[in-house]
């Protein structure tokens, strides 16, 4: 028997698994009595009683489809960014979509996490933009209807994930910038939670407060939105301390998260130009889409006659890649400093278990770590 705290298998989208927390059961039928037997009849009467439940139905599938179009901007973003999407689990009013390692940089968690937001705000733009349309023919007006509670709706939803804490989006920008200033993913993470938690906790209690005091609904509806706050804090809260316990004493924790990365057809004109100026370093991974291909190593570039430089391109200079030159992220540090004691270059260019580039530890860096 499926236990109840497990979610819904509910199939596949773009290979994301697609699944929906057991708080939908409930929801799913009552919306769609709610919609059909108050809504609709209060603001378009004179309907069949059909006909309004099946605008009723089709108000909350699409309801749940614009949750789902939330998190499949996350999990397609992410992709984009290099990273891999291990499953979307829907709420309610949100859902999460379970990442495959980490971003590399804070400019990745940005564009991750606001990407959502966004698509919600869009489509509610959008659904109000088709009640706007309906509302000038008399026989639309129950569509028109729907179509304006739904754009109202993904409003709030965007609204909803501006508030500042994990795991909430805003939540993933506020970490993002944090992590931008003090460099440090873990303790960026942690205020973000911590922030997630503070919110959850002031909804829950100006809720039941306004509950008993002031005004029934406005108080339930904030009371129960702090508590799914606190459920996906839970699940998020979890995941990460997983995720930052997994990193502790790895290669992962001591990276510098900033790599330059030069594609193997960039000539090496251009790459004189536009890399070596603005960097100081004496190798360069190369890659396309954050697979490495090889290094480019400046002590090799300058064995080759500079009057060839003009018709050679990064791929016919580089040293082409090899074990030793790359290491997991979750390699242990000790076992790093080996490594990069060994490899004879220094720095090795670290991959997360997708084999895609997220960052570069040398022997400083693993020496600071001891």
């Amino acid at each position: 028997m499926r236990s109840i705290s497990k979610p819904l298998n509910l199939g596949h989208v773009f290979g994301i698994p697609i699944r929906a927390h057991y708080s939908w059961l409930p929801v799913f039928p009552f919306y769609t009595w709610a919609i059909a037997s108050f809504y609709l009849p209060r603001e378009a009467p004179g309907l069949l009683s059909t006909h309004y439940w099946t605008l009723g139905l089709a108000t909350t599938t699409l309801l749940f489809a614009s949750v789902l179009a939330h998190e499949l901007s996350h999990a397609l973003m992410a992709r984009a960014e290099g990273l891999g999407t291990g499953s979307i689990t829907l709420y309610i009013f949100g859902g999460l979509a379970t990442l495959e390692g980490q971003p590399a940089n804070p400019s990745s968690e940005f564009k991750i996490a606001v990407v959502g937001p966004a698509s919600s705000f869009i489509l509610g733009t959008l659904f109000l933009a088709i009640h706007t349309l309906l509302a000038q023919y008399a026989g639309y007006r129950a569509g028109g209807q729907v179509f304006q509670h739904l754009g109202l709706v993904n409003w709030f939803l965007a609204g909803f994930n501006i508030m500042p804490g994990l795991p909430l989006d805003c939540g993933r920008v506020l970490r993002a910038v944090l992590w931008h200033f003090n460099k440090n993913f873990r303790l960026s993470t942690q205020i973000a939670l911590r922030m997630g938690l503070i919110i959850a906790i002031t909804l829950i209690i100006w809720g039941l407060y306004t509950l008993f005091y002031k005004d029934y609904i406005t108080g339930m509806w904030s009371v129960i939105i702090g508590l799914i706050i606190a459920v996906m804090l839970g699940t998020s809260d979890a995941r990460a301390r997983n995720a930052l316990h997994s990193r502790r004493g790895t290669v992962e924790e001591v990276m510098n998260r900033n790599v330059v990365l030069i594609s193997p057809d960039m000539m090496i004109p251009e790459f004189i130009n536009k890399v070596l100026d603005n960097n100081r370093h004496t190798s360069f991974p190369v890659a396309r889409d954050k697979r490495l291909h090889g290094l480019l190593l400046l002590e090799e570039l300058k064995a080759v006659p500079r009057e060839e430089w003009a018709r050679l391109s990064v791929r016919e200079c580089m040293r082409p890649v090899d074990d030793s030159m790359f290491i997991s992220s979750l390699t242990p540090v000790a076992e790093a400093r080996l490594r990069v004691e060994k490899n004879g270059l220094g720095r090795a260019v670290v991959l997360d278990p997708n084999g895609l580039i997220i960052g570069l530890v040398s022997l400083q860096d693993v020496m600071k770590k001891n």
